[in-house]
């Protein structure tokens, strides 16, 4: 018997073994240190993979709900969320630089997000164009329903702003005094209040040319390609002629190639186009750089298309009360395409000077007419090896070369064309 006890000893150790290590197997198992049992829960982190491996160096963990009656919402006009850091460009001094900001489209940044969140957002966001009022609407999305108009009431600070219904405005005179506005809505339906802090965007002036004197400034303008420009400056204001000389048709254009030039910022002009005929007056973008190769920005919805020409108007007496914008595209391998935009007047535009006017932003390109805001392409990529453009006046006709129908019929008695300019101004 003693001799059976000593064979069945190392039996008995090795299952008491087994035993110990079983028990330790299922106390792992119940811990969840696999990370199994935690995808049927709802405190997965989404940095986390399903085998409780870190995906990213960021995390995001759930968040208690804090909800309050009162949440705060920060825009800035300009779709500014953080500092900038500027980047300059390469031409001359003059030349100034296109800001870097972090954006958040709707130009919002709520500080809270709940189960019960309240949040102001500007609605159809332009950028503040210098010298107008700007218009800012605001609207309230309280538990994901964007309330109507009517639905809540504004209050802003400082009180000399001018409140209209869901609108704020604000003097250009109040956008250069005060660095920011403080809008707060409550909810008629819920009795909840929002906060949102307004930063104009301070300009400042590149250049500005008033064809004062009886002279071009040639420091600022040089002739453009054509072969045949002609012009005059008087009384205030510079004329561009389109002419028929000896079986000749001419066209003219000056530019600001190499000597004021921008990488993003605000390009304006005041100007009056010629009453009768098929032709062409025009206040445009080109790039410091190969035209069609180079560009201003590339668009998020044209795969590998890069904009080299953004004509800001081009105008024919043709269309009366109507104008085309345009910007043009160009890839790698030539290949053109454009997107365009038809602005409008309550008056034949022919009658009047007119102010055109357009803010390029790193993520988003804005128009502008006699100051209100008219068509905005927010499928914008400015990269870094965006070039920054210069700006053309211009003045032809249908004559000059074949496919230029389109801007209506044109006969040897409308000559001569003249388009006007009474000032230019660049700001950034």
């Amino acid at each position: 018997i003693p001799h059976v006890a000593k064979r069945r000893i190392p039996v008995l150790f090795l299952c008491l073994a087994l035993f110990l290590v079983c028990l330790n197997s299922c106390k792992l198992n119940e811990s969840g240190i696999s990370g199994i049992s935690n995808i049927a829960g709802t405190s997965v982190s989404t940095g986390q993979s399903a085998t409780g491996t870190t995906d990213s160096k960021e995390s995001t963990t759930g968040y208690q709900d804090t909800s309050t009656d009162y949440d705060e919402t920060t825009t800035a006009p300009n779709n500014k969320t953080t500092g900038t850091n500027e980047k300059t460009t390469t031409a001359k001094k003059k030349t100034t630089t296109i800001q870097k900001t972090t954006t958040t489209k709707g130009s919002t940044t709520t500080t809270k997000a709940t189960a019960d969140s309240i949040e102001l957002v500007i609605l159809n966001y332009f950028p503040e164009l210098p010298g107008y009022p700007t218009e800012y609407e605001i609207g309230m999305i309280c538990d994901g329903v964007q309330r109507k108009v009517g639905e809540y009431t504004l209050k802003v600070t400082p009180n000399d702003l001018v409140v209209r219904e869901n609108v704020v405005i604000a003097s250009d005179q109040q956008k250069k005094t005060y660095d920011k506005f403080t809008v707060e809505a409550t909810d008629k339906l819920t009795g909840k209040k929002a906060q949102m802090t307004i930063t104009p965007r301070k300009w400042k002036l590149n250049f500005k040319d008033d064809f004062d004197g009886d002279s071009l400034n040639t420091n600022i303008w040089t002739r453009f390609e054509y072969p045949y420009t002609n012009y005059y400056v008087r009384d205030g204001a510079l004329t561009l002629l389109a002419e028929h000389k000896d079986e000749i048709y001419t066209m003219s254009g000056i530019r600001t190639l190499k000597e004021y030039s921008l990488k993003g910022g605000c390009f304006m002009a005041r100007m009056k186009s010629p009453d009768k005929g098929g032709c062409n007056s025009a206040f445009w973008l080109m790039p410091e750089g190969r035209y069609k190769r180079d560009f201003f920005f590339m668009d998020t919805k044209l795969k590998n298309y890069g904009c080299s020409e953004i004509d800001i108007v081009e105008y024919s007496p043709f269309y009366g009360k109507e104008f085309p914008l345009t910007m043009h595209f160009w890839n790698s391998s030539g290949a053109h395409t454009a997107k365009s935009y038809w602005g409008s007047c309550d008056d034949n535009i022919y009658e009047d000077y007119h102010e055109y006017a357009c803010i390029w932003e790193q993520d988003g390109i804005y128009f502008y007419f006699d100051g209100k805001p008219v068509f905005a392409n927010r499928d914008v990529d400015t990269h870094s090896r965006a070039v920054a453009a210069y700006i053309v006046l211009s003045v032809n006709s249908a004559k000059i070369h074949e496919g230029l129908e389109w801007l209506g019929p044109c006969t040897d008695d409308m000559f001569p064309f003249e388009t006007k300019f009474d000032w230019v101004k660049t700001y950034y």
